[in-house]
């Protein structure tokens, strides 16, 4: 088992943050929640493509493509234009249960690391990222607006709920050749 449960980082200041959320709020596209049915999700999740936002999130996968090249080493498919990103709105009372991110029906790729960027533009209470290995850890770097955090897809995670306020994140779901 790798050392490493997550790598996380600040990436953009709030006026960042508003212009990378115009652009999605302008370029939504139809999709389907394809989340863990075992679980308790209760946010809304509405969908852009990477093409329209690619520009503007260049150094979160820098970051995303970097710290898989220093702490995880996982092979990776090339992210694509066409790519589905999804964004998430936690309200207050949102919540998401233990999961982890996989698409074990897929025959020829599986899902390698989760990526989340926290686009909140506004402070909020709740909503912790934990993740769990043989214990729980709570990612509090990742409740700063701006703020990045990548793990292994594979590592047991929740959203804790939120207490009060909205929180919004972007998720990449960086995928690779089935596990062997």
């Amino acid at each position: 088992m790798r050392a490493a449960n997550y790598s996380s980082m600040n990436i953009f200041n709030l006026e960042q943050i508003k212009e990378i959320n115009d652009v999605i709020k302008s370029n939504f596209i139809k999709g389907n929640d394809d989340y863990a049915k075992e679980s308790l999700k209760t946010s809304h999740v509405k969908f852009v493509n990477y093409a329209k936002i690619q520009k503007y999130i260049f150094p979160f996968v820098e970051f995303c493509l970097t710290a898989n090249n220093n702490f995880f080493g996982f092979d990776l498919h090339p992210l694509t234009s066409m790519k589905k990103l999804n964004y998430n709105i936690y309200e207050e009372g949102s919540e998401y249960s233990w999961h982890i991110d996989a698409v074990p029906q897929d025959p020829v790729r599986d899902i390698k690391l989760t990526a989340l960027l926290n686009l909140s533009e506004d402070s909020y209470e709740g909503g912790e990222l934990v993740l769990f290995r043989s214990n729980e850890i709570i990612c509090n770097e990742f409740n700063t607006p701006g703020s990045a955090v990548i793990f292994p897809s594979f590592i047991n995670h929740k959203v804790n709920k939120i207490t009060s306020g909205k929180r919004y994140t972007l998720a990449i779901w960086l995928s690779g050749p089935k596990f062997r």
